[in-house]
């Protein structure tokens, strides 16, 4: 997943999923993009934005920039691979030196941390007047988890540097009932996140039962309505994406790309990513209902002539039980899903080459998934609760791949503080486990890491 942050055969399935957006209005450009926007971190069902705008006319263009300035504020008491957005906790057998040379368990050590790198800006625009045939329209949205360069004379600390990091921007062609997205959104697969203000630059439960992510696309999607249902049926290839470190299946790393430190390389590899979905809504308790299933396949090129499938079927629903209790999530089974952080960032099982041993490759089969509940007690005050884990096939691991499962619960109260103000208490808890191995044979349970996670968040979205 860390890795995967510094640079982002047509066996697809089609998955049955409740589109929770109406179809859009072909008579007001502005809102073109509006089931795009707000940006997915933070959207809050049961509270949604304002319906105030940062918008103008521009020539034949409407331009409307949008954004949340978001200040994060975040303990733990054990440390956590990710820090200010915790992925997992370390094993408690791990220790953490001391600038004295003492040593403590990871497990009694926390981390305080006080950041606005979540913050995310925004820009979308469209035509002004309604366009004959194809109405095009665009996004482009960044925040700044980027990279963190040093100045080792000044700042080795790093305390002032967040770069800009791109996380969606594309072109959007809409005409009736038809639209085409090319350029870098979310996947097609799986595409609900848990909502969390503690985690907006990666989604709350990524690794631990949440696939996700942003990559470069062609999406074509298409709309009918039944009465008072909807179905959207879409489908569309991306870019492959794995990223396994101990693989080197990037291209570009021996220096063939013009930046070959800070490139999002392609893939070694001859097909991209193959996704589709298939969505239904209809409208449920003043609300609306989703329910669904989503599939992904893809290849990853380990040899020269040897390649591994990548494959997964997710379901995702939104069930508003009541017009004050919503019941959200998503489950997943696959295989090799390092690129949507499934398999608890481990897609396949590896050991090099040794003597005359051929080095040894095994696809990681894995299943998962969240949910959540969500209660909107007043139009102000929202109470969030919920559980998810990533819980990787033992079997499938082998030494050097030993994350075994990842599971957290959490518990949020949002409170609207103005129109376009939000606070935000969360808590999480953690529990990461991994697997022994006696020689090449799978052993017994390892220590395992528990942690604590408490975050304020003041979110300003506008």
């Amino acid at each position: 997943m860390i890795s995967r942050l510094r640079r982002s055969c047509f066996a697809a399935s089609l998955v049955f999923a409740v589109f929770t957006i109406p179809a859009q209005s072909q008579t007001d450009p502005a809102n073109t993009l509006e089931d795009h926007a707000p940006p997915d971190g933070p959207f809050y069902p049961g509270a949604p934005k304002s319906s105030s705008r940062l918008q103008a006319p521009i020539g034949d263009y409407i331009l409307r920039v949008y954004g949340t300035l978001l200040l994060n504020i975040s303990t733990s008491d054990t440390v956590q691979v990710g820090q200010d957005v915790p992925l997992w906790p370390l094993p408690g057998s791990s220790n953490v030196t001391f600038p004295d040379g003492t040593t403590k368990r990871a497990g009694a050590v926390g981390d305080t941390i006080f950041t606005a790198r979540q913050s995310i800006l925004g820009a979308q625009i469209s035509p002004k007047a309604p366009v004959a045939g194809w109405s095009p329209s665009g996004l482009v949205e960044i925040d700044f988890f980027g990279s963190r360069p040093v100045d080792p004379n000044f700042q080795p600390q790093n305390r002032v540097f967040n770069q800009p990091r791109l996380r969606r921007a594309y072109l959007q062609l809409d005409k009736g009932s038809w639209r085409i997205v090319a350029g870098q959104d979310k996947a097609i697969l799986a595409p609900l996140d848990p909502i969390s203000l503690s985690h907006v630059a990666i989604p709350l439960g990524a690794t631990a039962g949440n696939l996700w992510a942003w990559l470069p696309q062609v999406r074509v999607e298409n709309r009918h309505k039944f009465g008072g249902t909807t179905l959207l049926l879409q489908g569309g290839v991306l870019r492959p994406s794995f990223g396994d470190s101990r693989l080197t299946d990037q291209a570009g790393v021996n220096g063939s790309a013009v930046d070959s430190t800070f490139s999002g390389f392609g893939e070694r590899g001859r097909q991209p990513f193959y996704e589709a979905r298939i969505a239904l809504s209809h409208a449920m308790a003043g609300r609306t209902a989703t329910i669904g299933v989503s599939g992904h396949y893809g290849r990853e090129a380990v040899g020269a002539d040897k390649g591994i499938d990548s494959s997964a079927v997710a379901v995702d629903w939104t069930i508003p039980i009541i017009k004050y209790l919503i019941f959200r999530g998503e489950g997943f089974t696959g295989a090799n899903l390092v690129p949507f952080d499934g398999g608890i960032e481990q897609g396949v099982a590896f050991t090099p080459a040794a003597g005359n041993t051929p080095a040894q490759f095994r696809k990681i089969g894995d299943m998962g998934g969240w949910a959540e509940m969500i209660s909107p007690v007043t139009p102000k005050d929202i109470l969030y609760a919920g559980a998810g884990t990533d819980d990787p096939r033992d079997s499938d691991l082998m030494p050097g791949s030993t994350r075994s499962k990842n599971s957290f619960v959490w518990a949020s109260y949002f409170r609207k503080l103005g129109p376009d103000v939000t606070a935000a208490f969360e808590y999480s808890f953690w529990d990461f486990r991994t697997r022994t191995f006696n020689g090449a044979n799978l052993g017994p349970r390892a220590t395992s890491g528990r942690g604590n996670v408490v975050n304020i968040a003041l979110a300003y979205q506008f």
